[in-house]
């Protein structure tokens, strides 16, 4: 167990850059491995590391790390080592039931270590033994040595004698290999139970262990793909291959993984078995294995005759398209003495050249009462597939009929409930024998359109309102040539609403029906061409599909881009396309096949473009004028109006940065909603897809407002503000928009105030760090001038230092106010402008207990404790002059940094810095405590006009060094907490004084 862990370790310092040349030692890796997992969030492999350095430290904690792994991802490794955490921490009491879910659900793994593990489990259980699937399908039991009783093995429903083959021994348990036993295709569950008593395991689930993912696609070299059995870490995937028509066999092999066993075997093959999840074979069947040049359609399915997704493909269908092509040509352009060839005309149907018929070809009926055949298509989910199905049936008109297609679904729920339906009137409930995708799925039910019949093709996991199928049809009936409408969602790619990228969490049911009731509400006759309808609920009108024809099945198989290409043939046709603007329908989005979601968006987008030679520019095109701003921007309106009601409005002007001036915008807008105060939160921005400068308006409320974008020039913001009833403005930076747009909203004529964060008022620099990283003094305009011309401002601001302070003055002369959080800032400020500059601290006084500076012995290391993100300004260059000089002279200092620098690696190559990485402000208290440390240290060289990092550190109890210079000082001068030290110390006598604070007379 030991070498596994320290083996990972090792595959881990190979991959990361920051690992090399420290110490591997668990003690030393773990921090750094801590702080990896912040720069990396996602990295599950260092995730397992951290478990793997808790585990072999003896630290209980390791725990929690397998635990967080086996709950977002499906890995039998981290469910194996987290059981042996349970049996190492004495957790004996929980490890039997994980046992069975483990051995229920997932493979045998390492046997030489599983084997006597699940047997003490077992044991300490007082159960009557333990069973197992192993890697290859075979059957493993684990029972006490000297055990009499009748075995007795059940699937489908009946009974299989059994014999038993000695494979192991343990102590006190003998393993043993149940023969004659073959796996049915079916995967069936197995039952096994010793004198009427299940063993730990049972039943196995034999489809969760060879749960199957796959995908296939055509390449240069051949047919290629990947395919992985997740729960079964050694079985090797065995793949086959058959013509489509005939199923004749082309292919059938096994790809096996790196290998099958981890003793003896290289580090490559090591590492593959010690991933936090099973790798995808990745693999290429080249042409010449199956028909060369002559390949035909082929369905490619493991070894249960499961479907890869992709499948069924027309692996070669791109290459006869060209040639087809090809010899079209060439009989419109031949040579003088032509090869005779008789081409089938085929060409694709080119977006970019897209007719638009003055007339309709089709005769398309203009009545908007036709009847509706709604085709759901059924496969995972049960309960949004139940509740889809109840609401389209709640609100549907009985002129109206429900076309079901069950494609075979997995879950006996989802088929009990069709089947509780298939007696209603005007529902058709039809079952696919086996799997076939969505676009087999919605083809059949297409198939019983009637000549006159509209179509709604829908999603099983929406959620669709009252009245939504007559707001569809009102649509598709405004002119003759639409073909299909497609109504808002939350996750419809280009019809989203409120965000337009898809990114909405999954709406109640109540929110569906309120966002429809808002927009059947609407007076707007708007008709908005689209570039392609969506699959999730489309409209089609008779004529459109019956001219286009179905989805092709022969390209997308399980899905994605089938709805896309379906809505370019109609639009070759002279067919448009439009959004339905009058109801909304929810999307929940299902994952029936997300392990291949990107793979089969990157294959089908490319045989989009490849039919229809510029599709993605023209979506690009579309996305980038955004015709639908406008309505969402209305619909967000609508609804703060709403919300708002009657409550006085305050706008908070800010920057778009992070730090400490959003913290404290967001805790005046948090006690402005205290006080029956709605705020506006305004930052700027830019259009998207344009370098348009705009102002973002974000209401300070649970709900998503994010489509209110006004213009930075105009008057369309003050309107906006008058409209929402805005009495207050407070004006907390002009940093991202410019101070001439601040200065323009100061003169809006609404009452406002304004509060001093820094001194981009008076610095385009913003901190009053010049020349050398040091503090300017605040000389005279003409010396910034300088300054700015040579270092460049930081404000995103190309104004001179005299204009910036001359409009400055002018704003903070006709505010109601203007607040600094200190007298040190207010000094500084009163230097620069006649406006009455009064104090009012950011925070609440902390209580707080005298925090003073425990004496340390010579030789005792003293931990010092930096948070937040250090930039040069906040003091890096002097911490990394420090961290060198303590290293070169083996001081007993050391530095932890919660947080992280704008350069961490120099820092850490010193090896007298510890450094956390990104933390959200909910665990600093509990990284503090992780974390600690003697005193605190805060070295930034300029004039801070807050610091709320100080304050955690106080809160924390720890003593502060800081320089002389800026609120900190005067902060801890007034309470005594801490020492303030001179701002140009030596590196030798700061590193003194970090040392033997107690000693610093008090100021």
């Amino acid at each position: 167990m030991r070498d596994i862990c320290n083996h990972h370790i090792h595959i881990l310092a190979y991959r990361y850059d920051n690992l090399q040349g420290i110490s591997l030692s668990p003690d030393v890796l773990l921090p750094r491995l801590e702080y990896l997992q912040r720069v990396h969030p996602r990295a599950r492999d260092i995730t397992m590391g951290i478990g793997f350095c808790r585990l072999v430290s003896g630290e209980p904690r390791a725990s929690e790390v397998f635990e967080f792994l086996a709950m977002v991802t499906r890995s039998p490794l981290a469910r194996f080592f987290l059981l042996i955490t349970r049996m190492h921490f004495s957790g004996h009491d929980v490890a039997a039931t994980e046992l069975h879910a483990l051995l229920s659900e997932t493979a045998i793994i390492f046997p030489e270590i599983a084997f006597t593990l699940f047997s003490t489990i077992a044991d300490a259980s007082h159960g009557p033994g333990w069973c197992g699937m192993m890697a290859d399908g075979g059957l493993v039991v684990g029972l006490p040595d000297h055990t009499t009783g009748r075995l007795v093995l059940y699937h489908d429903g009946r009974e299989q004698p059994v014999d038993l083959a000695l494979r192991a021994q343990c102590p006190g348990y003998q393993i043993w290999d149940v023969t004659p036993f073959d796996l049915p295709p079916s995967l069936p569950r197995i039952d096994i139970l010793q004198d009427g008593r299940n063993l730990l395991g049972s039943s196995i689930d034999s489809s969760a262990i060879w749960n199957f993912e796959a995908f296939i696609e055509g390449s240069p070299e051949g047919l290629s793909g990947w395919c992985r059995y997740p729960s079964n870490l050694h079985a090797g995937d065995r793949i086959r291959i058959q013509t489509a028509g005939e199923n004749r066999l082309l292919f059938d092999g096994t790809i096996k993984p790196g290998g099958n066993s981890l003793s003896g075997k290289p580090p490559d093959i090591y590492a593959s078995l010690l991933q936090v999840e099973k790798p995808r074979t990745e693999f290429v069947i080249p042409w010449q294995e199956l028909q060369g040049a002559r390949t035909e359609a082929v369905t490619v399915t493991d070894r249960f005759g499961r479907a890869f997704y992709g499948s069924p493909i027309d692996p070669l269908a791109g290459q006869r398209y060209a040639r087809a092509q090809a010899e079209w040509v060439a009989t419109r352009f031949p040579s003088g003495h032509p090869t005779p060839v008789k081409p089938s005309f085929s060409q694709p149907f080119p977006t970019l050249y897209t007719p638009r018929f003055a007339r309709q070809e089709i005769e398309a009926t203009t009545h908007p009462n036709r009847r509706v055949a709604v085709i759901i298509t059924v496969y995972r989910g049960y309960e949004i597939t139940r509740t889809c199905i109840t609401r389209v049936l709640q609100h549907r008109d009985l002129r109206n009929r429900v076309v079901i297609v069950n494609d075979c679904s997995p879950d006996p729920r989802i088929t009990a409930f069709l089947d509780t339906l298939v007696e209603l009137a005007g529902v058709t409930v039809l079952t696919n024998p086996q799997n076939k995708g969505f676009t087999f799925s919605a083809n059949r039910g297409l198939h019983t359109v009637a000549p006159d019949e509209d179509v709604i093709l829908l999603n099983s996991d929406t959620l669709p309102p009252p009245r939504w199928i007559d707001a569809l049809q009102r649509t598709v009936y405004r002119a003759p040539d639409i073909g299909t409408a497609t109504p808002l969602s939350n996750a419809a790619t280009i019809f989203s609403y409120p965000r337009s990228d898809s990114i909405n969490p999954i709406p109640s049911y109540e929110r569906v029906v309120e966002i429809a009731e808002l927009l059947a509400a609407r007076d707007d006759n708007a008709l908005i061409d689209v570039p392609t309808a969506h699959g999730y609920c489309m409209y089609i009108r008779a004529e459109c599909l019956h001219q286009t024809g179905l989805f092709r099945e022969d390209v997308f198989a399980q899905g994605y881009g089938e709805e896309n290409d379906f809505c370019r043939r109609a639009a070759a046709l002279g067919w448009r396309h439009v959004a339905c603007l009058g109801t909304y329908v929810g999307h929940a989005e299902g994952q029936s096949f997300s392990a291949v979601r990107n793979d089969l968006i990157r294959r089908n987008l490319a045989i989009l473009n490849g039919l229809h030679p510029g599709y993605d520019g023209m979506i690009q095109a579309w996305l980038a004028r955004d015709p639908l701003a406008p309505l969402r921007r209305d619909l967000d309106l609508v609804r703060l109006r709403d919300t708002i009601r009657e409550r006085p409005v305050t706008a908070l002007i800010t920057h778009d940065r992070e730090g400490g001036v959003q913290r404290f915008v967001r805790e005046r807008a948090c006690n402005n909603l205290e006080t029956g105060r709605m705020s506006l939160i305004i930052s700027p921005g830019h259009t998207d897809g344009t370098a348009e400068s705009c102002w973002k308006i974000e209401p300070f409320l649970p709900e998503d407002y994010p489509n209110i974008i006004m213009p930075r020039h105009g008057m369309e913001l003050r309107t906006l503000f008058v409209a929402l009833g805005c009495d207050r403005i407070e004006i907390h930076s002009y940093v991202g928009a410019g101070i001439r747009d601040v200065h323009r909203i100061s003169r809006f004529g609404i009452d406002y105030v304004v509060y001093l964060h820094d001194y981009s008022w008076l610095c385009p620099r913003i901190t009053l760090v010049s020349y050398n990283d040091l503090y300017c003094g605040e000389p005279t305009p003409d010396i910034c001038q300088r300054c700015v011309t040579d270092l460049g401002s930081q404000n995103d601001d190309d104004i001179a230092p005299s204009l910036l302070r001359e409009l400055s003055d002018d704003l903070f002369q006709r505010a109601k106010a203007v607040i600094a959080p200190s007298q040190d800032v207010a000094h500084r400020y009163r230097r620069h402008t006649s406006a009455s500059v009064t104090l009012a601290s950011w925070e609440p006084a902390t209580p707080l207990r005298a925090a003073i500076f425990p004496p340390k012995a010579p030789q005792d290391i003293r931990r010092i404790l930096l948070i937040g993100a250090i930039s040069k300004e906040k003091g890096f260059n002097i911490l990394l002059a420090l961290a060198r000089h303590i290293a070169d002279n083996a001081l007993p200092l050391r530095f932890v940094i919660i947080g992280f620098t704008c350069d961490d690696q120099r820092l850490l190559a010193t090896g007298v810095v510890e450094i956390t990485g990104r933390y959200s402000s909910e665990e600093l208290p509990a990284l503090i405590r992780a974390h600690p440390c003697d005193w605190g240290f805060l070295p930034a060289i300029w004039p801070e006009t807050w610091s709320f990092v100080l304050t955690e550190f106080w809160r924390q109890e720890l003593p502060v060094i800081t320089f002389d210079i800026g609120t900190p000082a005067e902060r801890v001068r007034a309470t005594g907490n801490g020492c303030v030290i001179p701002l140009h110390l030596s590196v030798a006598s700061l590193a003194m004084v970090l040392m033997n604070p107690w000693q610093i007379p008090p100021h």
